[in-house]
């Protein structure tokens, strides 16, 4: 392979690069010459090296940033459908068939023969269970407690949904929706007890207490808290036969950019799936232990205006447009992702099918600007002299680097309150609606939790709602209303989705950025399709038998250090 074949490879932009091309093409050709790179990558895994059955030994670290909770709830937890990344988002999972009787009633048919991480039997008896529990204390992030009426029991392995009137976001909410033992029901309810932040999650205490392919043996996270270790072990009660495959499972939840790196692509054995930033790819390709994956998906990064704050800047409408202005995409996409998404004319990704057709004619605000160049004074004039407090994840300072350069050229400065643990987040976020904080903007990593439906960046326009930083807008509290009673997909629910999205961007309510692409660190000896929603699908992961879990005391061989070709996948 040539110096320029790994350029291209590697995403580099020679034409732009930040430094000089003879540096950078000294720097790899001293790493040829210190025997770093391979000219040639290392052979794909085949089919022959997996191993398809679960070992006792068999074990995996993998970092969760973002929604920790949500990410370990799919693992350890069963519901009636589950996220998918395909048009409908979702797939069944304890249900085998739904039919829609009419619009107020939908009938389930279960899955036989299934038990609870316990032993117990499941069947339409511990539907009714869960759902009496959880209309007690139900999530309120989407109109589910407004609209669902109760359920019935047709016959041991038959449920029927009943509404108070249509609801076309029923099979996105279920997903989400976790079916828990008695005991667990009996011990702790159905909610976490953190109202609109408890994000259908229960994962209180670990035990034998769900449906998923791995029993919660050590840790917890349920939203606003959690530990930094979690520990998962295989359910030998699994539905899908002789899924997992691998027995072992420990979660990392607070770690910074710096050990992620560190441990992901230069010590074996310390973590072997990981969220990297976007401008550590290289490093990735060249690691001896680790493997790059990138995916398309519908995650969101958010980037929340506070118009809450007393006397703030932020919610005069032309200071908010004029920060759009400010932000360029298209660099932001080629120098700071390193082309790993796409651009975006407002917060919700473009890769959600309605957000695509919404946005088909709206230009990010910032190219806007690029029609005429007079404007930049004008833009100057507005922006120049504001500060602003920026709260945000570690892991996305990678961003706000490219993100100040740009804010720096019309004058404007940040002051940055930065952390690795997104508890932090929420509690500055969730607690903001009733007693406005000091900071301006704040970061949010907003993945898909709403599998390939767009309410999952929507929601936070929703006034009644904690997690929404705007004062008053009763255009888009109407349009979300109609949104909950069309049919997900249908030509009614494009037209309600084009609405919102052109509100959303006609008020700049927040800091748009592009859509991102899945990055991921992966251990070489591992292969797993990462999903384009909210869900890593690790039960259907497979080691070879030269993973350091498997192999042992053996060391590492050395042809396995090769670089490997990036793995690209398509998105669902």
């Amino acid at each position: 392979m040539t110096l320029l074949q790994i350029f291209l490879e590697l995403d580099i932009d020679l034409k732009n690069a930040k430094f000089p091309l003879f540096i950078l093409l000294f720097t790899v050709s001293i790493l040829f010459a210190n025997d770093r790179v391979s000219l040639n990558y290392r052979s794909d895994i085949n089919d022959l090296e997996l191993i398809s059955e679960r070992l006792p030994d068999s074990h995996i670290k993998v970092f969760f940033p973002t929604m920790p909770y949500l990410y370990l709830s799919k693992l350890i937890n069963g519901t009636l459908v589950r996220s998918s990344g395909n048009k409908e988002g979702w797939e069944y999972m304890l249900a085998t068939s739904y039919v829609k009787i009419d619009p107020l009633t939908y009938e389930f048919t279960l899955r036989q023969n299934v038990h609870f991480q316990d032993g117990t039997p499941f069947t339409a008896d511990s539907v009714i269970e869960n759902f009496h529990y959880f209309q007690k204390d139900p999530i309120v992030y989407s109109d589910i407690h407004k609209r669902l009426k109760n359920v019935t029991k047709v016959s041991p392995y038959t449920v029927r949904f009943h509404l108070l009137k249509p609801y076309g976001m029923l099979l996105n909410d279920l997903t989400t929706i976790n079916l828990y033992t008695s005991s667990y029901l009996k011990k702790f309810g159905w909610s976490t007890g953190e109202g609109s932040q408890s994000n259908c999650n229960s994962t209180q205490a670990p035990g034998p207490y769900g449906l998923g392919p791995y029993i919660l043996t050590e840790g917890f996270a349920t939203g606003r808290f959690q530990t930094p270790i979690i520990k998962l072990k295989a359910n030998p009660y699994y539905y899908e036969k002789g899924m997992p495959y691998i027995e072992n499972i420990t979660i990392f939840t607070e770690l910074t950019s710096k050990e992620v790196i560190h441990m992901a692509l230069e010590e074996e054995g310390t973590l072997d799936i990981a969220p990297i930033p976007f401008n550590k790819k290289v490093e990735t390709v060249l690691s001896k232990y680790a493997r790059l994956y990138t995916k398309p998906s519908t995650n969101n990064i958010s980037i929340y205006f506070n118009m809450l704050k007393a006397n703030s800047k932020l919610n005069d409408k032309r200071i908010r447009i004029a920060l759009n202005k400010a932000i360029n995409q298209k660099n932001l996409l080629n120098f700071v992702y390193k082309k790993e998404g796409l651009l975006a004319p407002t917060e919700s990704s473009v890769n959600y099918r309605s957000v695509k057709l919404a946005t088909q004619d709206i230009k990010p605000w910032g190219e806007v600007l690029e029609e005429g160049e007079k404007g930049k004074h004008e833009l100057h004039a507005l922006l120049n002299g504001l500060h602003l407090k920026v709260v945000t994840l570690e892991r996305f300072m990678f961003l706000w680097r490219g993100i100040e350069y740009q804010l720096k050229q019309y004058g404007v400065s940040l002051e940055y309150s930065i952390t690795p643990n997104e508890k932090e987040i929420y509690e500055q976020l969730l607690t903001n609606r009733k007693s406005p904080k000091d900071w301006d903007i704040l970061t949010w990593g907003n993945d898909d939790w709403c599998s390939n439906h767009p309410w999952t960046s929507l929601f936070a326009y929703r006034t009644s709602d904690k997690w929404s930083t705007i004062q008053k807008d009763d255009i888009m509290q109407a349009y979300i209303e109609h949104f909950f009673d069309v049919d997900f997909q249908s030509n009614t629910f494009d037209d309600i989705v084009k609405k919102m999205v052109q509100r959303v961007y006609d008020q700049a309510y927040m800091l748009f950025v592009p859509s991102p692409n899945i990055v991921l660190a992966v251990n070489k000896e591992i292969f797993y399709e990462p999903s384009s929603v909210l869900l890593m699908p690790l039960w259907k992961a497979k080691l070879t038998r030269f993973h350091w879990s498997i192999r042992g005391n053996i060391p590492y061989p050395q042809e396995r250090q090769k670089p490997m070709r990036p793995l690209r996948f398509s998105y669902d």
